[in-house]
């Protein structure tokens, strides 16, 4: 990271590590720095397919960028969107429509500076510095209402960032607020870190308990939960299901991969 020292940040603490540069580090990025490298090998110590669960989530974000494009939304607002990296969303939705515009939530200050000086001179395309539970600031941020047009349907994304989202009230809340911001024809994208499964809670619940030493602790949720969750929602087939499972692009996916070993469960759902 010392090739890039000049712009980061100088608040930053570079002591304690941030859950969005250990997934960086866990996708083969490099905007990270020790400590965070420190801690992705702690959780892999703790969780040995932790790298596949940081994959198969951006596999599955994916696929479900792509879906909301192909049934026609042109916006989307990114929550908790941690590093931009290859494929990032705005280049997922402008296969579709190379006018897609994208509105990408951040709080972690290296990747705000990061988000920053990749999409700058990229039409259509911000990053803004804010907590996604602050959602007057995010909805009211001259980079929002200038970008997002709230009269046309958008995609609220949360990829694995609900779950940094400790008091469950605040977390429904959250997602309620977004969702009645939005017209009908929306679409909200989740995937949540879940401790339901039969093969693997133990796992799941140590590496939730690293969270808590990071800048950011996360919490585990029931798939009760989470389908609780979308009620009022039109879920898209397959439901709720682990992040692998979700719109596979080959069968043998189904076949290869453990869906415990994920251990993220993931849904789309439209605004009716």
């Amino acid at each position: 990271m010392t090739d890039h020292a000049t712009w980061i940040p100088v608040d930053i603490d570079v002591e304690r590590a941030s859950p969005a540069r250990v997934y960086d580090y866990l996708l083969g990025g490099s905007w990270n720095f020790d400590i965070d490298r420190m801690m992705a090998q702690a959780a892999i110590d703790r969780m040995p397919w932790v790298r596949e669960l940081a994959r198969h989530n951006r596999q599955f974000l994916t696929r479900a960028v792509r879906f909301c494009a192909d049934a026609g939304v042109r916006q989307f607002l990114d929550l908790g969107s941690g590093m931009p990296t290859a494929k990032s969303v705005h280049e997922i939705a402008r296969e579709t429509d190379p006018g897609a515009r994208v509105v990408y939530v951040e709080q972690e200050p290296v990747a705000v500076a990061h988000g920053g000086l990749i999409l700058s001179g990229v039409d259509g395309v911000e990053m803004i510095g804010a907590d996604m539970r602050d959602v007057d600031v995010v909805l009211n941020h001259p980079t929002t209402t200038a970008l997002l047009d709230f009269d046309e349907p958008i995609a609220v994304l949360m990829a694995s960032s609900l779950h940094y989202v400790l008091d469950a009230a605040q977390a429904v809340q959250t997602v309620e607020r977004y969702m009645e911001a939005v017209v009908p024809g929306s679409y909200f994208v989740l995937s949540h870190i879940s401790d339901s499964g039969a093969d693997g809670a133990d796992e799941v619940n140590r590496l939730v308990e690293l969270s808590k030493t990071t800048s950011s602790a996360g919490v585990a949720r029931s798939r009760e939960w989470i389908e609780e969750l979308l009620n009022g929602l039109e879920v898209a087939e397959p439901g709720v299901v682990y992040t692998s499972q979700w719109r596979p692009d080959t069968r043998l996916q189904l076949v290869r991969e453990l869906p415990a070993h994920s251990s993220l469960l993931a849904a789309v759902a439209r605004k009716p």
